[in-house]
């Protein structure tokens, strides 16, 4: 199995995974990862290609993302719990739950803001503020019908409460406080509120619906983040992969053509040939220990990287005639420095490889914001009509697009070459 399909989801892991995720959220959101007895380890691992650091970063972005749908639900139905009494034409209810309803909606607004601030958040840390919360919600819901003995008007705002405890504590969790419910029904009816059958059924049926959404909320959140990763996953080795494609093409690959060539000295002068060899050897090999060393890339400052360019070139043969501009390029970040150097020492590379001639000209320069590098030449040219070879096409196109600059490359056969590479100063 290679690097790239071991985050590859197909149709066909759905299922499994799906059922992973089933047993998941059955164990709750902070719960520890943990597997039946009955299954495989290495079958409980093929399910979830994602974990460690990366499923620790799931479960908490799907406890932010719990939280959020909880708290929100609990300021939504507070107003409409209180408007529903006004409108049944209850008038010392609504007066005298005003400002406990208040205190909720302050305490859950406030909640919210804490939790959106944050981009992940541990339910493991706030267990035990979950189960106070709980019984926080049950105790004014028992209290409140004192108040109005006819209904249970804080009821949905207990669903709020149960599918926080879900969420922490698992399906177990999650039933044993709808469980809860049967001893604060009987304490509610003690203070006049219905105590039929149909009535208790349906309270019970309210939390238990709180706890199956919410499970099944965790199993879709879950998919959706563990897809998210494992696409992102895949594009980052792909990015990788093709970075390293163009300094190899830069560098080793662009050498061992240049030492491949057939020149009239390997036979007029093969020491110095051998020489010559030797040294543009030992360039490359410095450069890709840099490299190896430092997989960031070059934070040399853009005069230094031309000149180590130039320096470069003229040990294959082409001399190369650099006007840098005062300050030119001295305040780009190394993503912007690194994508022209790339593509220059690609320019440079073609003109030492493609133009007959030996001498090039590198011009930096600031224009309106923008750093302007310039690489001309004045040799045989080609005709840009056709498609571009990959040197051009990736290497110097697709680096400055991908860092938010532009490259233009224009030529004239028998007139030589220009490529404008233009990136943010």
């Amino acid at each position: 199995m290679t690097a790239d399909s071991a985050v590859t989801v197909d149709s066909a892991a759905v299922p499994g995974m799906m059922f992973a995720l089933l047993t998941r959220a059955a164990a709750g959101i902070a719960a520890p990862p943990w597997r039946p007895m009955w299954m495989p380890a290495a079958f409980a691992q093929g399910l979830v290609p994602v974990g460690g650091t990366a499923g620790a970063v799931l479960r908490r972005q799907t406890s932010r993302c719990l939280l959020l749908g909880a708290l929100a639900y609990r300021v939504c139905v507070l107003p409409v719990a209180l408007g529903l009494l006004v409108v049944r034409g209850e008038s010392v209810a609504p007066a005298v739950l005003l400002p406990v309803t208040a205190l909720l909606l302050a305490a859950n607004v406030a909640a919210i803001g804490t939790v959106s601030r944050r981009s992940t958040v541990d339910l493991e840390r706030v267990r035990g503020a979950v189960l106070v919360d709980l019984a926080v919600a049950y105790g004014l819901t028992v209290a409140a019908s004192a108040v109005v003995p006819h209904t249970a008007v804080l009821w949905p705002y207990l669903a709020g409460a149960v599918v926080l405890v879900t969420g922490a504590y698992g399906l177990v969790g999650g039933v044993l406080a709808v469980l809860l419910s049967a001893p604060a029904q009987l304490a509610m009816a003690a203070f006049g509120a219905a105590a039929d059958t149909g009535t208790f059924v349906g309270r019970v049926g309210w939390l238990g619906l709180a706890v199956v959404v919410t499970w099944a909320a965790l199993v879709v959140c879950g998919l959706g983040l563990h897809l998210a990763m494992s696409y992102g996953i895949r594009a980052g080795r792909e990015a990788e992969r093709i970075r390293w494609l163009r300094s190899l093409h830069d560098t080793v690959l662009q050498s061992l053509e240049a030492i491949a060539l057939h020149s009239a000295a390997d036979e007029t002068a093969p020491a110095a040939q051998l020489a010559e060899v030797r040294a543009t050897a030992r360039v490359q090999a410095a450069r890709l220990r840099r490299t190896l060393d430092e997989p960031g890339g070059n934070d040399n400052p853009l005069a230094s990287g031309l000149a180590e360019l130039a320096e470069e070139l003229a040990g294959r043969g082409l001399r190369v005639e650099l006007a840098v501009a005062a300050g030119a390029g001295s305040r780009i970040s190394g993503p912007y420095r690194d994508a022209v150097l790339g593509g220059v020492r690609e320019a440079l590379g073609n003109v030492a490889k493609h133009a007959g001639i030996g001498d090039a000209v590198v011009r930096a320069d600031e224009e309106s914001s923008a750093l302007v590098v310039v690489v001309r030449d004045h040799g045989c040219g080609f005709d840009v009509a056709g498609r571009p070879g990959f040197g051009i096409r990736e290497s110097i196109v697709a680096r400055l697009r991908e860092v938010g600059g532009r490259a233009t490359v224009e030529s004239w056969p028998g007139r030589g070459t220009r490529v404008t590479l233009r990136v943010p100063a």
